[in-house]
């Protein structure tokens, strides 16, 4: 029988099975294939004896490794090659006279990480050949290369006058309140914009100058680029011109090529381009790495050898690629994840799979979850993987005290140095914080923990923080650990809200070497009751490498009316993908396993861009099936609304039998002891158990450390384990748990940073619902809202923000709404878009809901408030698109939705609501569409108040009103200190919009408050006025940004600024009458910009950003559409600007020009970074966007810009940014439009849009 190996290659160590028969013996190593060994003794022969190292019993193992001495630098000394060894005697070839005892040494024998595993587990010396293996194998390689920017040199070709796709991606940042924004570096720089168009159809506009493009591919074959990417416009509806320059690479000699449109041969420019280049960037790397190890495994002749890909599934070495290998090794914890949940029982499964730097969240509900599109490192994957969702919380995530606050993670102490108990000066990290309260057993850990470094590094941070604030370092410990089990948990909560499902009925599912230790915490925060522990749950991902099926996914992009497919059309396209995948298939021997084919159809409401997956089968019930979905995962469906077939996929495997009970090598069991551990408070006696020991049927009360070889479980209090067949304990909820926090206060720094990530989950997780269950596409791709949880007073404690202008103007809405409304009953809702009242313009609408934690309340004060604000990109007004530049008033700009009771009294007004927004002198357009994103706010502020109900029913409504106080203070306390490093002397600065109004301000710290003072021209004869709360959210936004700490956002962050606004453009009076009151609409997205320019002009230390958001609207009587466009952001002192990227107010999407041109009747010509229009400066200013629309049926055009008479000044002598430019090109003439502007385009008239450059700095 073949010997089987299954390895998973980690960032820093490799785990392996090597199966033999029913014996199963596992081994980890280092993933660079070294091994450490001391030096005890130098013989007089000069030959060394080593203490243990692994395969030392077998004579012999080790000749001809290299060995070097390991010096205190870390650098090492060659000592020669191991000519002779028995036991832990070695003799090297030049001798060791110069090495002393207890040196390190390393023992290199050259051979990838997982075959030195493997002959280390068969005891197969290094000389000796490996008897056949069938080797199923998962890695890193592809990520760490992606990670560290080490694949082959590429370059892509790509549609003229889409050079820069990779470099501008969506045009959102990163970091939201980043000065200087770092963005993801692109794979390759090298780019070749290739003379050829397709339309959206297929149909061929400009032909292919293949000329041309020959004499470009030899150009870049004589500079050495070794890989291609080809992505060309519309090439996933007709390959006819990729083909083609596949054709031309391969003749010039490129090896290496990857083709869109059979990488990912769907819609988006932007994500096929990436995902393309990130498969020839990486596959280069990953033949030769395959390539290699088979080798060393004995080649074909011995070695079946078979890879993991990301989305579960084995391939062959040469089916090996870049855009499969992502997630090679977490997707064999996935796929274990499965089997386990299937043999006992759990139909719903969480995988918790914690590493050193992190911990994957994984999903099994009687199928893996899987994505189609991802990000990983910057890059959008657009492939099938694994759906798993990272949180920064791994046993090397750095523990610290910053700006007043108790922080797990981002950071992490790495490999080297390690965690502070390595010895290595490390970090206290939460490894630490397990070791100093005895939850790790150090005599079965694989070196000597060094508990006193740990020690140290505790007794530094409680120093840092002062006295009475713990009253022990075991209960800062233990505070450290609540907050990294909070991060895992809200990770949890993000993977199930997205799916719609609850939590509390599924089973979660350990793996990983220290998820063991945290699993009865992170299931007792998320009110699990069911806990799965594999024996082998710290090799889970190695195990799942030899429960994988052989297998090949394909995918064919349909975009069509789902109603317009008839049944000889799905047959051909079954028939064509489940041929190609047995052919892909036809070199694997089935073992007498027959092929299995599955199908799934990608399915979507039309005019929206997230898809559903659903199985093909029965194709009768299709459309119902999908509503179904839909109703199930988005809390509603349109039943009369076309749905279209978006793609077929067809995925393709032959399974194996294994047996998760194949025993592994026994080793006695040690005897059962006692351990102390901390836990509530308190040491507390637990019983230490060898794994080894137990049987099926034995039970264990908590509380109790059961310890294996590579992984430790601990039973808390409150859990009982079970040992159920194969050695899978099942932890299950003994008695309900306590909740120690009831009796804390708010000064306990613990219980405010766990409350405080909490609410920010609140927030993340109702931004969540807010977008699978809105169908705009303004909502849902371009991500224009924010929601925002607050305290009974009305004060915005926690928010998860998409778009900054929406900060810190919601808590007017809320308040206003309180005073409007003074008592309220649990389930009301209200909906306001009044700008004169907390809101923005009358496009953003903001829904509220009252939260009673006592549900039988009526007509009383609520105890806290959730709230969500989101852009409609039609609320009527005189032009498509609800931004009308000439308005007057704000009755012109759209529907007043004035103080309006969606629910009030347990009566729904939603009709009235529609009949508010179909009346009127510019009724709204679109109110089918404005009414279910309205449904998916309100859906989105269920969600928010019954987790906060669940929050003060775990801590009590007073407690988490305490707290929130506590977090206001905190970001106040944080605000204060920045404060306080102000010279007293008064900091100013103007600037003018495009008209020439103007915007001054006076920032001046008075003892220690700081004073902003807005001094403005009169109220604006069109819509360019602003309401205090934009002023606000400015206001909030700057401070945030400069304060450089990671205070919580909320308004703690204004508890001692005074903000004096002058009657103006910046506080425009209301009025009842809507026609009286000042138009407001381009306050927002222009003033908002302006307002930022002069506060970060008056405070200094970065250049000014473009200034505008570039507002494009166009439509007719049947449509409106919506598109902001971004440009170069300031240089600052310590980095250039960026390129092409939306700044400050604003980090919406744009709209992916394939998408674009699908749906609406224009072209994109031109997509691309307008160079040099950044200031020079010793930091230069990052460039604008060029934006070219033609215009394919006659439209109304209106134009929102700012910018084009002034430039975005530079700081410290630096030179401006270019001003931008909006050009109209048409049959009879070029014109240069103004700032704003509404005009009639014609078919075939162009719209150029040039977006201004940041400022220069130096």
């Amino acid at each position: 029988m073949t010997i089987a190996v299954w390895a998973d290659v980690g960032g820093t160590f490799t785990d392996c099975f090597v199966v033999d028969g029913d014996r199963r013996q596992a081994t980890k190593v280092l993933s660079s294939g070294a091994v450490y060994a001391r030096v005890v003794e130098v013989t007089a022969d000069g030959s060394i004896t080593l203490d243990a190292i692994p395969a030392l019993d077998t004579d012999g193992f080790w000749i001809d490794a290299d060995v070097s001495v390991v010096n205190g630098d870390g650098t090492l000394t060659p000592l020669g090659k191991i000519v002779r060894q028995s036991s832990r005697l070695i003799t090297l070839s030049i001798h060791g006279q110069n090495v002393a005892p207890e040196s390190s040494i390393l023992v290199d024998a050259r051979l990838e990480a997982p075959v030195l595993a493997a002959r280390i587990l068969l005891g197969v010396p290094l000389r000796m050949p490996l008897p056949k293996l069938d080797v199923r194998l998962g890695t890193t390689r592809g990520t760490n290369a992606l990670l560290t920017r080490r694949g082959a040199n590429t370059a892509l070709l790509v549609t003229a006058g889409f050079g820069d796709v990779l470099r501008i991606g969506q045009q959102d940042r990163p970091d939201l309140f980043a000065l200087s924004i770092v963005k993801p570096t692109p794979l390759t720089e090298t780019v070749v914009e290739v003379v050829e168009r397709l339309d959206c159809d297929g149909n061929v506009l400009t032909a292919m100058d293949t000329d041309g493009l020959r004499l470009d591919l030899q150009r870049l074959y004589d500079q050495g680029v070794q890989s291609i990417a080809i992505a060309l416009m519309h090439a996933h509806v007709s390959d006819v011109h990729e083909r083609s320059a596949e054709e031309l690479a391969r003749e010039i000699g490129f090896v290496h090529v990857s083709r869109s449109s059979e990488v990912a041969p769907l819609i988006k420019l932007v994500s096929r381009a990436e995902t393309t280049t990130l498969d020839a960037y990486l596959s280069p790397i990953l033949a030769g790495y395959a390539a290699k190890v088979w080798n060393q495994f004995g080649g074909e002749a011995t070695c079946r050898f078979r890879l993991m890909t990301s989305n579960g599934n084995l391939v062959s070495p040469d089916a090996f690629r870049g855009r499969d290998s992502i997630l090679s090794g977490p997707a064999g914890g996935v796929v274990a994840l499965a089997h386990v949940a299937r043999q006992y029982g759990a139909d719903r499964a969480i995988g918790l799979d914690m590493g050193g730097t992190s911990t994957d969240v994984s999903r099994f509900e009687g199928i893996v979850g899987r994505r189609q599109e991802s990000i990983v490192a910057g890059v959008r994957v657009m492939t099938p993987m694994m759906d798993i969702e990272t949180v920064a919380a791994g046993g090397g995530s750095v523990c610290n005290f910053q700006g007043g606050r108790l922080i797990v993670g981002p950071a992490s102490a790495g490999a080297d140095p390690g965690p502070a108990c390595y010895g290595r000066g490390g970090p206290l990290t939460v490894t630490d914080v397990n070791l100093l309260l005895g939850r790790i057993p150090v005599d079965r850990f694989p070196f000597v923990l060094d508990r006193a470094a740990a020690q140290r590094r505790i007794e530094a941070i409680a120093a840092e923080m002062g006295s009475g604030a713990l009253t022990c370092n075991e209960e800062l410990a233990d505070g450290f650990l609540q907050i990294a089990v909070t991060h895992m948990a809200e990770a949890v909560r993000t993977v199930s809200t997205s799916q719609g499902v609850d939590v509390r009925e599924m089973t979660l599912v350990g793996f990983g070497g220290a998820s063991g230790q945290h699993l009865c915490r992170v299931a007792t925060a998320l009110g699990m009751k069911r806990i799965l522990d594999h024996p082998d749950a710290g090799m889970l991902s190695a195990l799942g490498m030899g429960l994988a099926d052989i297998g090949r996914v394909v995918t064919r992009g349909v975009y069509r009316p789902l109603c317009e497919v008839d049944s000889p059309e799905v047959q051909a396209m079954i028939d064509e993908l489940q041929s190609e995948t047995t052919t892909m298939l036809s070199g694997e021997s089935t073992e007498s396993n027959a092929l299995d084919h599955r199908f799934e159809c990608d399915l979507r409401y039309r005019g929206t861009d997230a898809s559903l997956t659903v199985s093909l089968s029965p194709i009768e019930s299709l459309e119902q099936r999908f509503h179904a979905a839909h109703q199930s995962i988005f809390g509603y469906h349109q039943s009369d609304r076309s749905i279209e077939w978006v793609a077929l996929r067809c995925e393709s495997t032959i399974s194996h039998n294994v047996d998760l009970a194949t025993s592994t090598i026994s080793t006695p069991s040690r005897p059962t002891t006692k351990t102390t551990l901390w836990h509530d408070g308190k040491e507390i006696q637990a019983m230490l158990i060898d794994r080894a020991g137990l049987e099926t049927g034995d039970s264990v009360d908590a509380p109790a450390m059961i310890v294996a070889d590579h992984s430790t479980l601990l039973v808390e209090p409150g859990w009982r384990a079970n040992v159920l067949a194969a050695g899978v304990i099942e932890l299950s909820l003994a008695s309900a748990p306590s909740s120690p926090a009831k009796s804390m206060d708010a000064s306990d720094p613990v219980l405010v940073e766990v409350i405080a990530r909490r609410l920010q989950g609140i927030a993340d997780a109702m931004g969540e619902v807010l977008r699978r269950t809105s169908i705009s596409v303004n909502v849902k791709e371009r991500r224009d809202y924010s929601c925002a949880v607050f305290r009974g007073d009305g004060s915005l404690i926690a928010n998860a923000p998409h778009v900054p202008v929406h900060l810190g103007a919601m808590g007017h809405t809320v308040r206003h709404l309180m005073n409007v409304f003074p008592v309220m009953s649990p389930g009301e809702a209200y909906v306001s878009n009044d700008p004169f009242a907390g809101g923005s313009h009358l496009p953003d609408v903001t829904l509220v809901t009252p939260v009673f934690c006592d549900a039988s309340a009526r007509d009383a004060k609520p105890d806290f408030f959730v709230a969500s604000r989101a852009h409609h990109a039609e609320i009527g007004g005189r032009t498509p698109g609800s931004m009308p530049p000439d308005a007057t008033s704000l009755a012109e700009e759209g529907v007043l939705i004035r103080d309006f009771a969606l629910v009030r009294n347990g009566v729904s007004c939603v009709d009235e609501l529609r009949s508010l927004l179909s009346s009127g002198r510019y009724p709204s357009r679109s109110v089918d569409e404005n009414l279910a994103d309205i449904a998916a706010a309100q859906a989105a502020g269920s969600h928010g108040a019954g987790a906060l109900r669940d929050l003060a029913a775990t801590y009590s409504p007073a407690v988490v009103t305490d707290l929130m106080g506590a977090i206001l203070d905190l970001a106040g306390d944080s605000m204060a200190r920045w404060i306080a490093g102000l010279s007293s002397h008064p900091m100013e600065f103007a600037d003018t919009l495009d008209d020439g109004t103007s915007i001054a301000v006076t920032i001046q710290r008075r003892s220690a408050r700081l004073s902003i003072h807005f001094v403005t021209d009169p109220v604006h004869r069109f819509g360019f006025n602003a309401t205090p709360a934009i002023v606000t959210a400015a206001v909030l936004y700057v401070l945030r940004c400069v304060s450089q700490s990671n205070l919580p956002l909320c308004e703690g962050v204004l508890r001692d600024v005074d903000l004096q606004i002058d009657p103006g453009l910046l506080d425009p009076p209301a009025d009842p009458d809507v026609t009286k009151c000042a138009a407001v609409v381009a306050g927002n997205v222009e003033t908002s910009q302006r307002i930022v320019d002069v506060l970060f002009g008056a405070i200094g230390g970065v250049a000014a950003s473009q200034g505008t958001m570039n507002n494009v609207i166009f439509g007719d009587k049947t449509f409106g559409y919506y598109e902001t466009i971004g440009g170069g952001s300031g240089a600052t002192a310590d980095a250039d600007g960026a390129d092409a990227v939306h700044t400050h107010m604003t980090n919406t999407r744009i709209t992916d020009p394939e998408v674009a041109e699908s749906r609406l009747p224009i072209r994109i010509r031109r997509f691309e970074i307008r160079r040099g229009s950044g200031g020079g400066g010793r930091r230069r200013g990052g460039d604008g966007i060029i934006r070219e629309f033609e215009f394919l049926k006659p439209l109304t055009l209106s134009l929102l810009t700012g910018r084009r008479t002034t430039c975005p000044y530079g700081i410290a002598g630096g030179e401006p940014g270019m001003s931008g430019r909006n050009t109209l090109v048409t049959r009879d003439a070029t014109t240069e439009l103004p700032p704003t502007a509404t005009v009639n385009v014609q078919t075939g008239d162009r719209l150029i849009i040039e977006t201004p450059g940041g400022g220069g700095f130096g």
